[in-house]
């Protein structure tokens, strides 16, 4: 019984894409052998992100508790969320004759890692520009959000696609959508002062143009005497512009408050949602969206929802308190750790983790290349003070 409720859990959790894998993998755990699967941590555990570290720690410790096997053997240190914390930790990883290691979390403590030829890190960062060869970012990255958007908006045919992106603080993930060749019809950089974006928003949506345009048709109505025309009056008296905006779709590269702002601004410039698709990155279900009108209808691309949802109930019954939105990842990378082991006659080589067919994990599914993780992300909007996916 206790052989079947592993691999139930196992399948269920950390269940690859190739079927006969993962047969070859239940018959191999029910196996009694000595040999040991040890896992290097890297995460920061003191200082200013030691709260952020201990989370995706506690989600280590769910996987471990999932998975029940006491051959995996955790070795953990404490990176300080720093370049050179990171490295003096994964020269005491190399000493243990560590050959895989969970974290760090920061694009910043990569710095020096290319310098621990033996070991391969499964970072949690999300960029995905100079990574080093030894090093897999696992984070949500642009490139796979970019992907599932071209999809979508292939399929639903738009064609007058704006980008936005805010000058100097995201420009290079907007380069990134550039170079996808995202079909774009203009591309637009905007003040990140909140007083400024209004205005901006008014002049790339020819606002004052389009309210002079309803003004004068209202005075034009005005002067006439027919029903027609006065029946016309009474619905743009309603109005507060007259005339289509030239173009489709938005991609707003920001987050938080500022894109609250961003979108308040189009609405402000009477562009709505139902002329309008507006489209913007991973923002992990973000529930403060929902008390904000300007926000109805927003699209998005990101992770399995309903998974999502399970870990988090789960990790908060355990630990009585709230994960950090990312790290439902470390629960999946020891996941992927633990299957390429259990599934090779428990031996750990890093060449599985490229193999083509994929994996699937909580957050969905994904393939590993080109020192990423690309994942096959689902597209959600919110709707009625709900998350609903639509693609």
């Amino acid at each position: 019984m206790k052989k079947i409720l592993i691999f139930s859990t196992l399948t269920y959790l950390f269940l690859t894409i190739n079927s006969s894998a993962a047969t070859q993998s239940s018959n191999a755990i029910s196996l009694k052998n000595e040999k040991i699967l040890k896992i290097g941590v890297l995460l920061p555990l003191t200082g200013k992100f030691q709260d952020i570290g201990e989370s995706f720690l506690k989600a280590i410790q769910l996987a471990l508790q999932d998975i029940e096997n006491k051959n995996i053997k955790i070795f953990l240190k404490d990176s300080g969320g720093n370049a050179l914390g990171a490295y003096q930790a994964s020269k005491e990883f190399q000493d243990k004759g560590i050959k895989i290691v969970i974290g760090p979390i920061f694009y910043e403590s990569l710095e020096r890692l290319s310098e621990i030829n033996d070991i391969t890190f499964i970072s949690f960062t999300n960029k995905t520009e100079k990574i080093p060869e030894n090093t897999i970012a696992f984070g949500i990255n642009i490139i796979s959000q970019i992907d599932v958007l071209k999809k979508y908006f292939i399929e639903r045919d738009f064609s007058k696609t704006i980008l936005l992106s805010p000058k100097n603080d995201f420009v290079q993930q907007a380069k990134i959508i550039k170079d996808k060749q995202l079909k774009l019809h203009n591309f637009f950089l905007y003040d990140m002062s909140p007083k400024k974006i209004t205005s901006e928003i008014e002049k790339l949506t020819k606002y004052q143009e389009r309210k002079n345009k309803l003004k004068k048709k209202v005075n034009i109505l005005k002067e006439s005497d027919l029903y027609k025309d006065k029946q016309e009056l009474k619905i743009l008296e309603q109005k507060h512009t007259l005339g289509k905006v030239n173009f489709d779709s938005v991609v707003i590269v920001d987050f938080g408050e500022r894109l609250k702002s961003v979108l308040t601004s189009f609405m402000f410039a009477d562009v709505s949602s139902s002329e309008v698709n507006f489209f913007t990155l991973n923002q992990w279900f973000d529930e403060s969206f929902f008390n904000e009108s300007a926000l109805q209808n927003l699209y998005f691309p990101s992770i399995d929802l309903k998974n999502y949802k399970k870990f988090n109930k789960k990790y908060s019954k355990t630990f009585n308190k709230s994960p950090n939105k990312v790290s439902i990842l470390a629960y999946d990378a020891l996941g992927l750790i633990y299957y390429c082991w259990a599934s090779n006659n428990f031996q750990f080589k890093k060449e599985q983790l490229f193999n083509t067919k994929g994996f699937r994990g909580l957050h969905g599914q994904f393939t590993i290349a080109n020192n990423r993780s690309n994942q096959k992300l689902k597209i959600y909007k919110v709707y009625e003070k709900k998350f609903i996916k639509v693609y």
